[in-house]
């Protein structure tokens, strides 16, 4: 489990993408409502799972085994193992050959359907974001 500051070896990706996003939802908006923008960006596909393979391995080996692993997370993330576990599963069946720490690692680097964070989630890092920008261009 990580821990409360870590910072993932993913992160700048996720968050050029999560930017991206964000400018795509404002310039296609008639009027910014934040409410509405931070919605769109959270359900915009993007180019992976973020979640290292190790996580995404521990929580698909638990399922497996049927412990209750979701239980003591957050919905979105919730979401976001059931559907990485689907697409192993499926893969499974595929390409039988590959090991599973294999399958986890394909599954967890193709295109995820959304950013599986909550709206608030991913205005705060937002927010993070350009605050640096700014604090970079001042000095």
């Amino acid at each position: 489990m990580k821990y409360h500051g870590c910072i993932l070896s993913f992160s700048e990706e996720r968050n050029n993408e999560l930017m991206k996003a964000f400018r795509q939802a404002i310039h296609h908006s008639q009027y910014i409502d934040i409410a509405r923008i931070s919605q769109k960006v959270v359900n915009t596909p993007c180019s992976r799972f973020w979640v290292s393979e190790e996580r995404a391995l521990v929580v698909v080996v638990a399922m497996l085994k049927g412990r209750l692993v979701l239980n003591t997370m957050r919905p979105t993330k919730q979401e976001m193992f059931r559907e990485i576990y689907s697409r192993v599963m499926t893969l499974r069946q595929q390409q039988p050959k590959l090991t599973l720490a294999e399958l986890v690692s394909n599954v967890v680097n193709s295109p995820a359907p959304k950013f599986y964070m909550t709206p608030r989630s991913a205005m705060e890092i937002i927010y993070k974001i350009k605050k640096q920008q700014r604090f970079y261009k001042s000095n």
